[in-house]
C-alpha cells in the first residue's frame, strides 16, 4: 500500500489509469467474484472509486489499495521501481537471451 501512495504522490498513479482487481459480480443472484480491467474515477486515502472498462452498466466499485493487482499493466511494484520509488525487483537483473 505504501508502493501505491508513493506513485499517487508522484502523479504516476491517477485518475484515468487502468487497474486490475477482483470484484463482486452477480450471476443468478448469487455472487461471483471475478477479475476486472477498471478505470479510476477518484482517488482517495485508502481507496479509489472505479468504474469497469468496456462496460454498459455504470455499477461503481470502491476498491482498497490492497487489492490492487497491476496498475496501467504493470504490477505495482516493478512500476515503482521504474521510477525510482522503491528497489529494483529481481526482474531488472535478468538477462534477456537473444
Amino acid at each position: 500500500m505504501d508502493i501505491i501512495k508513493k506513485l499517487k504522490d508522484n502523479k504516476i498513479f491517477k485518475e484515468n489509469s487502468l487497474i486490475e482487481s477482483t470484484i463482486e459480480k452477480s450471476w443468478m443472484g448469487s455472487p461471483v467474484y471475478v477479475k476486472g480491467t477498471l478505470i479510476v474515477k477518484k482517488l482517495n486515502i485508502n481507496d479509489c472509486i472505479c468504474e469497469e472498462y468496456r462496460s454498459a452498466s455504470d455499477t461503481i466499485y470502491k476498491i482498497k489499495y490492497l487489492n490492487v493487482m497491476t496498475i496501467d499493466g504493470m504490477n505495482p511494484l516493478e512500476l515503482a521501481a521504474v521510477y525510482g520509488l522503491a528497489p529494483k525487483t529481481e526482474r531488472f537483473g535478468k538477462r534477456r537471451n537473444q
